[in-house]
C-alpha cells in the first residue's frame, strides 16, 4: 500500500530523519512521498543518495538539523548510537535552535529516553518515544505499529507524521519512555514464543515428526501464535539480518528495565541466554535441510 502524496499539512514545518537503515530508510521514503519537507542524515552515502534522488535534502551535520527541522525522527540501532547522535558533542543538542520535537523510533532502555528528555527540557525542547513493530515489510508499506509516549498535544501535532509511517497507533501515556516499556513487553512475548517454537520443532524432529506437521497442529491448537503462523519470517530473519543480536538484544533490555523496578523476568532471562545457541542450532538445521533437498 503506497503512501499517497499530499498527506503532509502545509503548516507542519521541516522534518528531519536520522538513520536510513532497514526500517528507517522506508519510513523516510514514505514521509518524502507524503510531501513532508524532508532533511535526512546517515553515516552512509548510499541511502543518502537514494533519499536525495526522491526529493529530500541531505544534512551537513547533526547539530545543524534543528535549525531547519522543527521535528526530527531518529531510527538507529542502539542506546549508544542514539545518545551520541542526540546528546553527543556534535549531536542535535549542540544546536542553538529554540524549538525541537524529537521522535525516537529506536528500541532502547526507558532510562535512555529519560536522560534525553531531561536534557531537552533544559532547552525547552520535547521528546516523544515511538518505537515501531511490524518488520521491514510494514515499514515499506507505511503500515507499522507505533507505540507512542509523550504529551497529548505533541501526539496530536505529530499525528500526520505518525499516520504516514504507521497504520496502528497506540498512545501509551504522556511520559516519554513508556512506549519503550510497551515495545519491550511486546518483543519479549514474541521472542520467548519464537524460541519455544524452535525447541518444539527440535523435539518433534528428534522423533521424526515433520516441522510442517507440528506447525499445522499449532495453527488450530493452543500452540498457535503470530510466529507459528509466520514461521518463515523467523527463519528468513536469522539467515539475512545483518545484526543477528536483534533476536535477543531486546530480551536483555527487558531484563534490565525490570531490574530497575526490582523485578525478575526469569523466562525472559533464560530465553536471552539461550538465544545464541538456539539460533545457531536453527541455522544448522536449515542448512542441513537445504543440502538434503539438492
Amino acid at each position: 500500500m503506497p503512501v499517497s502524496a499530499g498527506k503532509a499539512p502545509a503548516s507542519f514545518g521541516g522534518v528531519g530523519f536520522i538513520g536510513l537503515g532497514d526500517m528507517g530508510g522506508p519510513m523516510a521514503d514514505n514521509l518524502i512521498a507524503a510531501g513532508f519537507d524532508m532533511t535526512v542524515f546517515d553515516t552512509r552515502s548510499e541511502p543518502l543518495k537514494s533519499a536525495s534522488d526522491k526529493g529530500a535534502k541531505v544534512a551537513d551535520s547533526l547539530g545543524g538539523m534543528p535549525d531547519i527541522c522543527k521535528t526530527i525522527g531518529i531510527c538507529v540501532w542502539s542506546d549508544e548510537q542514539l545518545t551520541n547522535a542526540v546528546l553527543g558533542q556534535d549531536g542535535l543538542i549542540s544546536s542553538t535552535a529554540s524549538e525541537l520535537t524529537l521522535i525516537v523510533h529506536s528500541t532502547v532502555r526507558p532510562g535512555t529516553i529519560d536522560k534525553i528528555a531531561a536534557a531537552f527540557s533544559e532547552r525547552g525542547w520535547s521528546v516523544i518515544d515511538a518505537p515501531v513493530s511490524g518488520g521491514r515489510a510494514a515499514s515499506l508499506t507505511g503500515t507499522l505499529s507505533l507505540m507512542i509516549g509523550g504529551e497529548k498535544k505533541l501526539y496530536d501535532r505529530c499525528q500526520p507524521y505518525f499516520e504516514t509511517v504507521g497504520a496502528h497507533l497506540f498512545h501509551v501515556g504522556t511520559r516519554p519512555g513508556l512506549s519503550e516499556v510497551a515495545k519491550l513487553c511486546n518483543n519479549l512475548m514474541g521472542l520467548c514464543n519464537a524460541y519455544a517454537i524452535v525447541e518444539g520443532l527440535k523435539l518433534g524432529a528428534a522423533y521424526d515428526i515433520e516441522e510442517d506437521v507440528i506447525l499445522k497442529i499449532a495453527s488450530v491448537s493452543t500452540g498457535q501464535s503470530w510466529y507459528s503462523d509466520r514461521w518463515e519470517f523467523f527463519d528468513n530473519l536469522i539467515q539475512t539480518h545483518s545484526q543477528p543480536d536483534i533476536l535477543y538484544k531486546d530480551l536483555w533490555e527487558a531484563v534490565f528495565a525490570a531490574k530497575d523496578k526490582g523485578l525478575q523476568l526469569v523466562l525472559t532471562g533464560m530465553a536471552a541466554m539461550s538465544a545464541p545457541r538456539l539460533i545457531a542450532e536453527r541455522l544448522s538445521e536449515i542448512k542441513q535441510r537445504a543440502a538434503g533437498s539438492k
